[in-house]
């Protein structure tokens, strides 16, 4: 083997473990955005009861918009068609512009039946502090479709007072 060849795989060799570390840093989790992002709570209600978690950018991407991230994870009330109860988890994409929130949701519903890909729309209204509105999500499985519907309502978690 040549210096060059045992050279370039000792490189290799050291320089896979470090990216790789590196790159794991990298990836963020919707519980942890940072400061760029302000972290809200709130809850889904209706045919879902469900934890919300969301982040709204702090930097407007145009005037008066700014992006919104998150999470829901919750039970299943109810579903038409007999489905009975279960669990539905998604991710929460979108913007408010002008005080008006619209964002896409996306995930999984899982019941006594099966699981179902879920598509949905958060709409509502938005302050410095509280938000709220109306949700409604399509679940479609191999055989059947089935909506779900309910309101939705957050608040601003206070970070200055979570140090007093």
């Amino acid at each position: 083997m040549s210096k060059t060849t045992l050279f370039l795989k000792l490189v290799i060799l050291f320089i896979l473990p470090f990216t790789l570390f590196f790159l794991s840093g990298c990836a963020s989790t919707q519980a942890e955005l940072g400061t760029d992002w302000e972290p809200w709570v709130g809850e889904l209600t209706g045919m879902v009861n469900a934890d919300l978690k969301m982040f709204f950018s702090r930097f407007e991407e145009e005037k008066d918009v700014y992006l919104v991230k998150g999470t829901f994870e919750g039970d299943i009330r109810r579903a038409s068609g007999g489905y009975g109860r279960g669990r539905m988890n998604a991710k929460i994409e979108g913007k408010v512009k002008d005080g008006i929130f619209s964002v896409r949701m996306w995930g999984n519903a899982r019941v006594e039946e099966g699981s179902a890909a879920i598509e949905g729309k958060m709409i509502g209204t938005l302050s410095k502090t509280q938000a709220f509105g109306t949700w409604i999500i399509n679940a479609r499985d191999e055989e059947a479709s089935y909506k779900f519907s309910g309101e939705w309502s957050a608040k601003k978690i206070d970070s200055e007072s979570k140090g007093n």
